[in-house]
């Protein structure tokens, strides 16, 4: 089951510092972040040598398959690893493209094609053999991604696609601890379009005390299949429990209310 989709994500130029830095501010995903600090380095090497006069083959892109329940980070790294793939000269785009497996192909730009596989959905026949064409063209990365049961069930009967995919990372349910981490990120971030805007947290909204909210609210099977899509609805509820005082600050107890309401929406959407 698939819930949030985007269809393309356009970002600023990349630099490798800057790419650095967001895998860094990943949080989680310890394996994942240390292959793309690996692919990170190969560049910074890479740029090394060009320097010093040595000639340099741009490695050609390559397709994986991301393994993971809603939330876990999917999308957001498949976003690092197009600037990475972007700066090694491996893509000719940075670009994103998502697509839901069941929905008409779409181009990838040379960029970075993810695409959703979900159980309800299948893919088209016809999608199918043009994506194995764009696999096969090699102008871009495709990167299937969904939960175990759906690619799993989905490769079985599709092996000249699956014998073209060269990686797979494994997407690791949330912690209580990190979703608590990701939601103090998110309400630390400043500017006219990010969620808090004009809101941020009391001293009170601490990991620990996030974190321990979090345990005792949030259902254990609501939190795995949407870990961090969670998040968003919580702080727009602890938003309105602080304007309806008149405030701009969030504390501890309108955090608890936001995160309760929130995680209501959602078992009531999903029906639990």
């Amino acid at each position: 089951m698939s819930i949030f989709l985007c269809d393309s994500y356009y970002e600023d130029v990349p630099t490798l510092d800057e790419v650095k830095h967001e895998i860094s501010d990943i949080v989680g995903l310890r394996e994942v972040k240390n292959q793309l600090e690996t692919i990170l380095e190969k560049i910074i090497d890479a740029e090394k040598d060009a320097s010093d006069g040595f000639r340099v083959v741009p490695p050609k892109p390559f397709h994986m398959v991301f393994v993971g329940n809603n939330g876990t980070g999917k999308s957001t790294v498949a976003r690092v690893l197009g600037k990475l793939f972007y700066l090694s000269g491996a893509l000719s785009s940075y670009t994103v493209t998502e697509m839901q497996g069941n929905q008409k192909m779409k181009g990838a730009e040379g960029g970075v094609l993810l695409v959703n596989i979900d159980e309800e959905d299948p893919i088209n026949p016809k999608t199918v053999d043009k994506i194995i064409s764009a696999m096969d063209e090699g102008d871009s990365s495709i990167i299937f991604a969904g939960n175990q049961r759906a690619l799993n069930q989905y490769m079985k009967f599709n092996n000249e696609l699956y014998k073209r995919f060269s990686a797979r990372l494994q997407f690791d349910d949330l912690t209580c601890e990190e979703l608590a981490m990701i939601l103090q990120k998110k309400a630390n971030k400043k500017g006219e379009d990010n969620l808090m805007c004009g809101f941020e947290f009391d001293a009170s909204c601490s990991t620990e005390n996030i974190t321990q909210i979090i345990a005792e609210i949030v259902p254990g099977n609501l939190s795995s299949i949407l870990n961090a899509h969670l998040l968003d609805q919580m702080l727009i509820e602890a938003k309105k429990v602080a304007d309806k005082r008149g405030e701009k600050i969030i504390y501890l107890r309108d955090l608890g209310i936001g995160i309760q309401n929130g995680a209501q929406i959602y078992k009531s959407l999903l029906n639990f």
